[in-house]
Parts: structure tokens; sequence; C-alpha cells
């Protein structure tokens, strides 16, 4: 079905050789994965993983302390993973390379890169593939932004004739040559960027587990397994639940139209993203409901507010003035609503409600503090007939009130506002009644 794959293993499967070898076997089993994204090995809470420790190492240089005892700790890291793994690879060699970098002052994004390099070259010593060094692949301008066309052209050049690579995630080169790192976590964006660069028919994300779920899982532990959703639905789904695909990652993605597929290395039937789902393999228009506690949400009344010229900029750049976003935005004739969840807004709630109250001269502003947002998620969601009557009757069943509801402008979603207290109830009455 695909010709060209490019394949991502996290941070939680390089960890271990045990788990290294179950991903060499996944590799293996189809000649269409020919590139490979390295992340330096993690671990779990309260120990630190690689990139962590590398970190640690440079500021403990920097600060004239001792920093032999984290780069043993690595070491010992990479050498549990080499030995369980039965590979010659001189872990020693490059470690002592890192302390000859440290003392020659390289620069904090390189030493932090290094546990992704050393990972990527004991994989390729492992599979027996071209290792190739993403600072030579992946290229950022001046400002920090990615150089897609120089990116897309070297790295397409470059890995055209190599049958199968190996390449480290996470970083790239500025024009200077030094060291830029993409942000913590976001190695997909390194396989996202080697996946336009080859014209690849399918990225692939591989972790302990790794799937997009029909509804929050600690809400529904035994929620279902979504197999197929389109980039707007994870989009849509990453604002209101926070999800293991970063949206510049299905950006990025989308531009090109190549499918994504997120899986655990224990149980290949993860999730699809493409542009849109087979036919007939959704048994609803949603997709999935997510949601979140603890919105806010200001109501303003003014009489003629609908005449006023001008009214909403005011308004709205008032927040902007503190720093302080708005989530959404509802609006009647003499009536507005503005839901927040922010810190900022907390910190500064006060100021700005005495400043509307100066600035718009509002007849009533009120602060509601007992709002959750649930989200319904699904593509065409605008055009299918008999929506809200299911949502309301999931609802009225329970006797659960909506406070409000906002239908989004891309017909994607349906966001409904109810009390914190009846989160939990209304979220499992529309999956019983939408989704399951």
């Amino acid at each position: 079905m695909y010709n060209l794959i490019v394949s991502k293993f996290g941070g939680s499967i390089t960890c271990s050789a045990e788990k290294i070898k179950h991903s060499v076997e996944i590799i293996r089993s189809n000649p269409a994965r020919r590139y490979m994204i390295a992340s330096a090995p993690g671990t779990n809470p309260p120990n630190h993983g690689i990139t962590d420790l590398l970190f640690m190492s440079h500021s403990r240089f920097s600060d004239n302390k001792d920093y032999e005892g984290l780069l043993a700790e690595i070491a010992d890291s990479y050498r549990a993973i080499i030995d369980g793994l039965e590979i010659n690879f001189d872990i020693d060699s490059e470690i002592e390379k890192l302390r000859q970098d440290l003392l020659a002052g390289r620069e904090l994004a390189y030493i932090g890169s290094r546990g992704e390099y050393i990972m990527g070259k004991i994989l390729a010593e492992l599979l027996g593939w071209t290792f190739v060094d993403a600072a030579e692949l992946i290229f950022f301008n001046d400002d920090g932004t990615l150089n897609e066309p120089k990116t897309f052209r070297t790295a397409n050049e470059r890995l055209k004739n190599i049958e199968h690579a190996v390449i480290p995630g996470f970083y790239g080169s500025m024009p200077d040559g030094k060291i830029k790192t993409f942000p913590r976590g976001d190695g997909d964006s390194s396989g996202a960027v080697i996946a336009r660069a080859v014209n690849a028919d399918l990225f692939e994300k591989w972790s302990e587990v790794n799937k997009v779920f029909a509804i929050d899982t600690d809400v529904i532990p035994e929620s279902r397994l979504v197999k197929y959703i389109t980039y707007n639905e994870i989009i849509e789904l990453n604002y209101i639940r926070k999800t293991i695909i970063r949206d510049s990652v299905i950006f990025m993605l989308r531009e090109a139209n190549i499918p994504m597929r997120v899986s655990s290395i224990y149980d290949d039937e993860g999730t699809l993203i493409g542009s849109s789902i087979p036919e007939g393999t959704r048994s609803s228009t949603a997709a999935c409901i997510s949601g979140r506690r603890n919105f806010k949400i200001i109501h303003i009344e003014k009489y003629g507010l609908n005449e006023i010229f001008g009214f909403g900029e005011k308004l709205l750049g008032i927040f902007a003035k503190y720093g302080a976003a708005c989530e959404h935005c509802l609006s009647g004739v003499h009536k507005i609503a503005l839901v927040v969840k922010n810190p900022i807004f907390d910190l500064r709630c006060n100021a700005i409600i005495d400043e509307i109250k100066r600035v718009i001269q509002p007849d009533t502003i009120r602060l509601d503090k007992d709002l959750s947002l649930i989200t319904v998620i699904g593509e065409g969601m605008g055009t299918v007939s008999g929506k809200f009557e299911k949502i309301f009757l999931a609802l009225w069943k329970p006797k659960i009130n909506v406070k409000m509801l906002d239908q989004g402008a891309d017909d994607t979603n349906i966001i409904l506002g109810v009390s914190d207290k009846d989160y939990e109830n209304a979220m499992k009455a529309l999956y019983d009644t939408i989704i399951k």
C-alpha cells in the first residue's frame, strides 16, 4: 500500500534494549520503512532522560560544578542498551567526545542534541543502515524558523540514493553552523520534515501507548479507539485535549497530503490521520468528544451594543493590553460573553474587569467561574441534520443544563458549556449517545 515510509520511534522506546529489539522487528517487517528517526532514550519520573542529563551537564560545567557524575550516568545508560543489543559500539569514545565538546564551550543546543545523535549511531549499527546527521539535512533561518526550501532540497538530494538511513531527531543547523533544537518533546517535527523532503507515502510515530481515543480516558478508561481521523479533526482535538501530536507536525504533513499513523509497538492497530477517512469506517459523524474544566465566562450587557462602532475592538483590546487571551466570544443584541482560561487572566482578572467598566461602561458585568467546555468533533458537523436533537436529548436524560453553545466556523466542532459539577456526566452521556 505504501512505497516509502518514514518511521519515528520515541524516547519511551529507545530507553531499553528489549523495546529497541521489538522496534527493529517492526522496521524490518515492511521494506517500505526506509528512514528511521531516532529519539534520545527517555525514562520515567523521578529519573531523568538522556536529554535532561545532557542539559544538566552543560549547566554544571557552565557553573564550574562537577559534571563527571552526569557523564558517567549517561555512559551507563547507553552501555546497558548496547550490552542488551549485543553489538559492538564504542560508547566511551562518544562520551569522551562529549567531554571535549563541553571543554570547548559548545552551545547548549549542541550538547542537548547529542542524545539523539548517539542513539542514531547505535541504531544504524544495529540495523546495518546508513547514519545521516540531521545537522546536514535540516536547516533553520537566522530567526529560528525552518528554512523549508533549503531543508527539503538538501534532504531530498542527500537521501534519494540511500536505501535505508537512521536520522537523529530533535535538531538541525543554523546558518552559522551551530545546532538548533526543536522545542522539547518535539522530535516528531524532524520526522515530518524528512517525510516532506522525501515525498513519503506515510509518516509513522511509534511509542508504548500511542493512540487517539474517542473520549478522554480519564473519564472513560475503556474508550473506543479512533482508527481514522482527519487533519482538521485532530487539530480541533488538540485545542481541547492535549494529544500526542503537535499542530506544527499536522500542518506540515497536511500541506503535502502525507498521512500519519500513530501506533504502539505492542499493538500496531493505531490511528491513521489524513485528509479524509475511508468510506464506511465511521458509524457516526462525530469522531471524538473531549473537554476541559475550570473555564471562566465574563457576561457583559450594554443597551445598544450592536450599534456601537468598534465595540469589539475596544473590548478585545483590553485583553490584549494585559496579555490575556479569550477562548471564545458569544454575542447577542445587547449582550456579549467572553470565555477565558489562562493564568494571565487569573492574575489580572480584577484589573481587566475594572478597565472594561471604565472603557466600555457596561450596564452590567458578571464573572461566572463555573464552566466546563465539551467539544464534539467531526467533519461536516454543521451540515448534519438532527445533531442538536441528539446532543440535547443525551443531556436531557441526566438533567444537565447547557450554559453555552458554539458551532465552529469550519463545521468541524460543536462546543458546549456546562457546569463543572456536570462535566463527567455530560461527557459520558454524549459518548453513549453519539459515539458508542
